[in-house]
């Protein structure tokens, strides 16, 4: 059994961010997600012990994010990359988003809420240094604990919850668009710079690489997909690799937005009533973030992340929950010529956008899908786990054939 990795020096990172007089003691560590629910981080679940000023006692619950233990894990996800990505969304992000609702007169009701709280990060404890290291950590709230919980990736969101986080994230890509028309310098200093986009496979092997386009060639056969159409699906796939290569962005269009990325059901946390209605959304995981339309983190979420048997027919009545609550929180924003916004230029963008992000969304099949007791122990995975054929099982290739057949009949294939 793999043990967790020591936090040292958490006391000098935590104290300055915790209430006056208060002293850390010590902490104890375990892991917080199972093997095969996150591979770009290492993530612990923390229980710190505290003293304040009256010799009073005090347990602080929160969840350290550190890169992963693996070696390869650690090249695949570009990590001295992808830690500053999300670092800043934290630091300087948010901040913005924030500041700009409350400056064009949003209710504190509505300020935008699906981030939790950071306390503090840090890339080494070496200020100098520009790696993460292995004493590199964020000190995040356990919103497990605040009574959010994470759903089963192999089943997904129903209809209700999928409307729920549509709603979350029209808002989210909403104000990224309106700081670049309202405040462009502000939107160039404070979040451009950590939008640049990045190639996610270049960390790994050529060899991996042409495994898994074999593997995903093979799965398209087994799912049922007609050879011809798996061969057009293919030519598309090849080209996404070679735009993402080139770091080719999408054009600047009024669709274009920052990015969560990597909008699956882990990355996602839901809280609900007794009634189990959901009432609050947190994003997690924020390390791929990136400037290109917004249409690709909504196709990504529905074709990895509804359950609806009926999505073949229903993707549509998503494509106009989302436009509605996209419209209305621009509309709030006082955002220049709203008349740009029409259903039909957003289904436009649908189209032109979507054979962009097959490649993203097949891909992450194989890991949304892979079944729980073929992950192996955290020391133990690799990027070759994502190619095993014991992996998946009917759900994955169900599913496969269903995003094809969607992608076909929109005829973005």
């Amino acid at each position: 059994m793999a043990q967790p990795p020591v936090i040292r020096n958490l006391k000098e990172l935590l104290e300055p961010v915790l209430e006056p007089g208060i002293t850390v003691l010590g902490y104890q560590a375990s892991f917080l997600t199972a093997p095969g629910d996150n591979y770009g981080s290492t993530m612990l679940a923390l229980t710190v012990d505290t003293i304040n000023a009256a010799n009073e006692t005090k347990q602080l619950p929160l969840v350290a994010k550190m890169r992963p233990a693996s070696e390869e894990f650690l090249e695949i996800f570009q990590i001295d990359v992808t830690f500053v990505k999300e670092a800043a969304v934290y630091s300087q992000i948010v901040p913005t988003m924030v500041e700009l609702q409350r400056e064009v007169g949003f209710p504190e009701a509505e300020i935008i809420d699906v981030f939790c709280r950071c306390y503090n990060t840090r890339a080494s404890l070496d200020p100098s240094c520009r790696k993460v290291d292995a004493d590199g950590v964020m000190l995040l709230e356990n919103l497990k604990l605040a009574g959010y919980i994470t759903e089963d990736r192999r089943r997904g969101f129903s209809r209700e919850q999928a409307e729920f986080v549509l709603m979350k994230l029209s808002l989210f890509h909403a104000i990224p668009i309106a700081l670049r028309y309202l405040k462009p310098d502000v939107f160039k200093t404070n979040l451009q710079k950590f939008l640049i986009k990045f190639d996610i496979d270049a960390g790994l092997s050529a060899q991996t690489v042409e495994r898994m386009i074999n593997v995903m060639r093979t799965d398209l056969i087994k799912a049922g997909v007609e050879e011809q159409l798996a061969v057009r699906v293919m030519a598309l796939v090849d080209d996404c690799r070679h735009r993402q290569a080139k770091l080719i962005s999408d054009e600047m269009t009024e669709y274009c937005s920052m990015l969560h990325n990597d909008l699956w059901v882990n990355n996602m946390m839901i809280k609900y009533d007794d009634s189990k209605k959901p009432i609050g959304l947190k994003f997690v995981d924020f390390q791929l973030i990136q400037s290109d339309s917004l249409v690709r983190d909504v196709l990504f979420f529905l074709l990895t992340s509804v359950s609806d048997p009926e999505l073949e027919t229903t993707i549509d009545e998503y494509f106009e929950i989302y436009f509605k609550y996209l419209l209305s929180n621009l509309t709030k924003l006082n955002i220049p010529n709203l008349t740009r916004y029409t259903y039909e230029s957003f289904k436009a963008e649908i189209d032109r956008i979507a054979p962009r992000e097959i490649y993203h969304i097949l891909v992450m099949l194989r890991v949304v899908l892979a079944k729980k007791e073929s992950i192996p122990e955290h020391s133990e995975l690799d990027a070759e786990l994502f190619c095993r054929e014991n992996l998946v099982e009917k759900d994955f290739y169900d599913k496969l054939l269903l995003v094809v057949k969607i992608f076909n009949q929109k005829k973005w294939v």
